[in-house]
């Protein structure tokens, strides 16, 4: 996995209880199926839909689209119970169209390949359509192999059921004061937060100005290395006893709720030493002059 990656589509389909049977399936008889941008004549449906645009199906007409998808070639299929159906985009790009269970063969079509009697899988509605990944340099392969990496580049709706947004990479976080104090008592963002430390910044949305921060072990008294340490803090008070922050917060209860956004500007080891971790959060703060025109005013 790429160093700035943080999660692939493995991490994020299988194992997290969107749906019991997938989660304990055979890993081996599952398969990642890139469907191309433009629907062929290389099929039954394909003979009427020629030249459309498989997202343009899928969005428009689901039935006919999964009658589409339905027909495969019957070697490749040989051994599958699953597919993870993607949808070709830009470049390298795909995007996440469901997960299927597959029920078996029904019969030969006229094309030459097999209709499979393929039904989606409840429990990822919410990530369809939504997710975005690197197919990586094979795009040619169409189907491939479970265990074959796929990192996710973007995931376009940010949040799932309860509100709760994505975690993707570091450099994607950004957090409103709601979603900061969902995310500290989340068990996989918990784990995330807890992995390094980092130079962070408090952007205040009514007048644009920043407060850079950093995290590293014992830059408070107690305070424990790692981001969720300080970050709790935050999400208990709204300004982590910040001078300027805490200022603005007394003057008006509701100021972090209606203004504050936490994000990362730069990741750093758990083990980073206090000098170093400071001459790194001082460089960011001369970068965005947030002594001059910021919070950093101490």
């Amino acid at each position: 996995m790429k160093e700035n990656v943080i999660i692939t589509i493995q991490d994020l389909l299988k194992g997290r209880k969107r749906n019991n049977d997938f989660d304990i399936a055979d890993e081996k008889r599952i398969k990642l199926v890139r469907h191309s941008g433009v629907i062929l004549d290389d099929s039954v449906i394909g003979k009427d839909y020629q030249g459309q645009s498989v997202y343009e199906l899928y969005r428009s007409n689901y039935p006919k689209f999964l009658e589409w998808q339905s027909e495969q070639n019957e070697d490749k299929m040989k051994n599958v119970d699953y597919i993870v159906a993607f949808i070709g985009e830009e470049q390298c790009l795909c995007r996440f169209a469901g997960v299927y269970k597959n029920y078996g063969a029904l019969h030969k079509t006229p094309c030459g390949g097999m209709f499979y009697d393929l039904k989606e899988v409840p429990g990822f509605e919410i990530l369809k359509n939504q997710v975005v990944i690197d197919w990586g340099r094979g795009a040619l392969s169409w189907m491939q192999n479970w265990t074959t990496e796929k990192n996710v580049v973007r995931i376009d709706q940010i949040s799932d059921a309860e509100g709760i947004p994505y975690f993707t990479r570091y450099e994607d976080v950004l957090l409103n004061y709601s979603q900061l104090k969902q995310v500290i008592a989340d068990k996989e963002w918990k784990t995330k937060l807890e992995a390094c430390n980092c130079v962070y910044v408090i952007a205040d949305k009514n007048n644009g100005k920043q407060y850079v921060g950093v995290t590293y072990k014992g830059s408070k008294a107690g305070m424990k290395a790692g981001i969720l340490s300080r970050w709790t803090e935050y999400a208990e008070t709204g300004h982590g006893e910040d001078v300027s922050l805490k200022e603005l917060c007394a003057r008006d209860p509701n100021y972090a709720e209606n203004n504050f956004q936490w994000s990362i500007l730069e990741t750093l080891p758990l083990s980073v030493i206090p000098k170093v971790a400071i001459d790194i959060e001082t460089k960011w703060k001369d970068k965005l002059l947030t002594k001059k025109f910021g919070y950093n005013n101490n």
